[in-house]
């Protein structure tokens, strides 16, 4: 880490940096971390995908509060009113989650 003027340069030259690496300099840097376990994420502003290789309890921190957060997958309702909540994934396993209003969802018919 370098500290130039009001920014901080991080460099690496080692390859395929630890996810905790990654998630370490993201996290100083002012980024939004869902979760600490590892597992693969993808998020937009009302999804959240993610992959466990282990499986077991998360808690995902949500960058705003959802009105309703539910497992498209598994058809339930995981959260209300929630930044964050918590699940069980199944070891080598696959959720989405929709993380937003409630309406959208009862024009869907869910």
């Amino acid at each position: 880490m370098k500290k130039i003027g009001s920014w901080t340069s991080v460099y690496s030259a080692a390859p395929n940096l630890p996810a905790a690496v990654l998630r370490g300099a993201a996290r100083f840097a002012g980024a939004h971390i869902y979760n600490d376990a590892g597992d693969v994420l993808y998020a937009t502003p009302e999804l959240l995908g993610v992959h466990t290789v282990a499986g077991g309890l998360r808690t995902f921190h949500l960058r705003a509060p959802a009105e309703i957060v539910y497992d498209l997958f598994e058809r339930r309702v995981a959260a209300r009113d929630a930044a964050e909540f918590t699940v069980d994934l199944s070891p080598a396993s696959t959720s989405l989650f929709y993380t937003g209003p409630a309406a959208v969802l009862a024009m869907l018919g869910r």
